[in-house]
């Protein structure tokens, strides 16, 4: 999507609700699509959340949605979203130039990131979405 794509959508959208998100991770050949559900919510209103440390000084907050952060060091625009916490999973295809593979086969080439806690607030490059709604 396109930035003015995206503050439009995110004009109609209620700080809160839960939406619909499609997006892509590219990495080298390998594709992941996801379609999840979202929140759009300030980081330090989500329920047990301490903000620790200092904002990045590269970041500014776009004037149309406080959810779509420009990054002066990549010259790009991210949209935050919250995880939620539901019984809905997730649907996420994956891809090897263009084929669709496993999980396992795409994991094999792009090892997931050891964590110790549950991802709460991510960011997407607002070229990598494809849908928001």
């Amino acid at each position: 999507m396109t930035l003015k794509e995206v503050q439009d959508k995110m004009s109609v959208i209620k700080k809160g609700t839960i939406t619909k998100v499609h997006y892509v991770t590219i990495k080298g050949d390998y594709t992941k699509e996801t379609k999840t559900l979202v929140r759009f919510v300030k980081y330090a209103n989500i329920k047990g959340v301490v903000v620790a440390g200092k904002t990045n000084p590269n970041e500014t907050k776009d004037n149309e949605s406080e959810f779509i952060i420009y990054n002066a060091n990549t010259n790009k625009h991210y949209l935050q979203m919250s995880t939620i916490d539901t019984n809905h999973k997730a649907e996420v295809k994956y891809y090897y130039q263009g084929q669709e593979i496993t999980k396992a086969e795409y994991e094999m080439a792009n090892p997931p990131r050891p964590s110790k806690q549950p991802l709460v607030v991510f960011r997407k490059d607002i070229a990598d979405i494809i849908s928001i709604g």
